[in-house]
């Protein structure tokens, strides 16, 4: 071979496996290049977090809940998975006693399924929204090394509390303590479960713990608050009530509601003592709006609304525009039914972040003086701003309850229902309060947003189904969810009792006698059951149906419900 070609192909070669080299670093690159951002993205992610999470934890401490709220929100943004933040989504909700707490100590229990902790705080948080059933489901969670520690105790001790069964809860107690013998807590609370026993020689053992921790300073206000109690519950020794409110509202560390105590112990005893400890706690509070938007509330509640009218002029213009003043001023006019200088406190000014709530006494005034035009555009200012937010929605539904306007309270549950953070309370509340009114519409109204909103749950999809049947609403949808709901969990009695119906309601009496016969006696024994059994026997015009019918006369049956069950009893007849 020539010797330029020799050299043209070593060229050719060399540039070819340049070339080579420089695709497959480029390759590397550019893996390395995904890589390293993959990576960098995780790394901050978690960089976020832990800030996020710290400042989220600083501002629970500083009792700063939005704050708190924003921090934990935009980590669960970031990382969905992050259990810190919803453990503190479950705090907040917790402080607030939003029932929404319960759905976050549930991840924090999946995301971490072997933290003894989580899983006792979730227990813990059952108790708070009083799901005793939720509470004792969550214990049995408890690996078994876990239930040799003082907290699985202590949460069982609260659980046989709720349940009414005070020696166990002693006995709960008793092993907390032995577990951890220097936790005062556990020692305050096995002594308050000791006194509230109806065995004597239980309560006095109680009685002497209480008083022996009074010596302690970190125990003494807590068990004599508890003493007071106990006393109050059992009508003990008036004189020696007096004297441990007297203690305990003269400690260091005694809270306004250990005076507004023995302020009202005084009051009820029509000690002498009485004019002066109010004369002393106006002038102390004078300058504290907290303390004296409280007192006011006190004195309201006792009928001196005409005293705290008569102190209320003596205080500066200033003092009274103070927040939380304005609404103190206006619960007195209302107490009192002076609509006239109600509306006159109320028509002009700016209550800033409650001016909702100016708009609702305002509303309050006007209704009462017949002037319905007017308190009506009040009062949908009112429900607007007041419903913008889950905090001020919270304390317009308080005021709403006081006042008993259960028509408003409905329409501001709905507007609230429209705040992700505010949904499951506002749905679960309406939901308690169409079925104690047994208003099957309103029924269907709520379970067709909850549906939309958690399709999976199989408990709202049997309702609605069940509902929707009973209105002629959708028949096929709701024959098609109570098909899935059973065929899911078959064993549950209110599911294949849906089913049955469902069944029944296109003829098929034979199909949804089977599935009622596939329950056990006990289930069909239940009165919400008895009463579609009884339903499908009668349609087979089969006698025993009259027993079930009669069985469900005892539970509370909507409109619709107890129609069918008196058309059955006819077919019989």
């Amino acid at each position: 071979m020539p010797y330029q070609l020799r050299t043209l192909e070593k060229s050719v070669e060399r540039t070819q496996t340049t070339f080579i080299r420089i695709l497959f670093g480029g390759f590397i690159a550019i893996v390395l290049l995904i890589g390293i951002c993959w990576g960098g993205h995780d790394v901050y992610v978690r960089w976020q977090e832990r800030r996020l999470v710290r400042r989220a934890v600083v501002a629970l401490q500083q009792r700063d809940l939005r704050n708190a709220s924003l921090a934990a929100r935009t980590v669960l943004q970031l990382k969905p998975t992050s259990a810190p933040a919803a453990r503190i989504m479950a705090e907040l909700g917790e402080r607030t006693n939003e029932r929404g707490a319960l759905e976050w100590r549930r991840k924090v229990v999946q995301l971490e399924p072997h933290s003894t902790e989580d899983i006792l705080a979730l227990a813990r948080c059952a108790l708070q929204f009083n799901d005793i059933a939720g509470a004792e489901k969550t214990l049995g969670q408890i690996e078994e090394a876990g239930k040799q520690t003082a907290g699985y105790h202590a949460i069982g001790a609260q659980l046989a509390t709720a349940r009414g069964q005070g020696e166990q809860a002693i006995s709960e107690w008793s092993e907390a303590v032995r577990l951890a013998p220097n936790d005062k807590i556990y020692q305050l609370q096995f002594a308050v479960s000791r006194l509230r026993s109806t065995n004597p020689e239980q309560h006095a053992a109680g009685e002497e713990m209480l008083t022996a921790l009074r010596n302690d300073v970190d125990q003494r206000a807590a068990a004599t608050r508890a003493l007071i109690t106990e006393g109050i519950v059992r009508h003990g020794s008036a004189p020696k009530l007096l004297e441990l409110a007297r203690d305990l509202q003269a400690f260091p560390e005694a809270k306004l509601n250990d005076r507004l105590l023995y302020l009202d112990l005084l009051h009820q005893l029509q000690d002498p003592q009485f004019t002066a400890y109010l004369t002393e706690f106006e002038r102390s509070s004078a300058t504290k709006p907290l303390e004296l938007t409280t007192l006011l509330g006190w004195m309201s509640q006792n009928n001196l609304n005409l005293l705290a009218l008569d102190f209320l002029k003596t205080l500066p213009r200033e003092t009274l525009e103070k927040w939380p003043m304005p609404t103190a001023v206006a619960d007195v006019y209302v107490r009192l039914k002076d609509w006239h200088n109600l509306e006159g406190t109320t028509k002009t000014g700016n209550w800033r972040d409650f001016d909702f709530l100016r708009h609702a006494y305002l509303a309050r005034a006007l209704r009462e003086q017949d002037k319905s035009a007017a308190a009506e555009h009040e009062w949908a200012i009112a429900l607007k701003d007041g419903s913008a937010r889950s905090e001020s929605g919270l304390v317009l539904l308080r005021t709403l309850a006081d006042w008993k306007w259960e028509t408003e309270t409905v329409d501001l549950l709905w507007a609230l229902a429209k705040l992700p953070e505010k949904q499951s309370d506002a749905f679960s509340t309406l939901y308690r309060y169409y079925a104690k009114a047994n208003d099957t519409q309103g029924l269907y109204k709520v379970l067709v947003r909850l549906f939309e909103s958690d399709p999976s749950n199989l408990n709202v999809q049997n309702n609605l189904a069940q509902i929707s049947l009973l209105l002629n609403a959708n028949p096929e949808q709701a024959r098609r969810l109570a098909a899935d709901a059973y065929r899911k969990m078959p064993s549950n009695a209110a599911y294949a009792t849906t089913y049955a119906y469902s069944l029944m309601t296109k003829g098929d009496i034979s199909g949804a006698l089977k599935i009622m016969t596939s329950l056990t006696e006990e289930q069909l024994r239940d009165p919400a059951v008895s009463a579609y059994y009884g339903i499908c026997l009668a349609a087979a015009k089969d006698q025993r149906a009259r027993s079930f019918l009669e069985a469900a006369q005892s539970t509370t049956l909507l409109p619709e419900e107890k129609a069918l069950v008196n058309k059955a009893t006819a077919q019989l007849n």
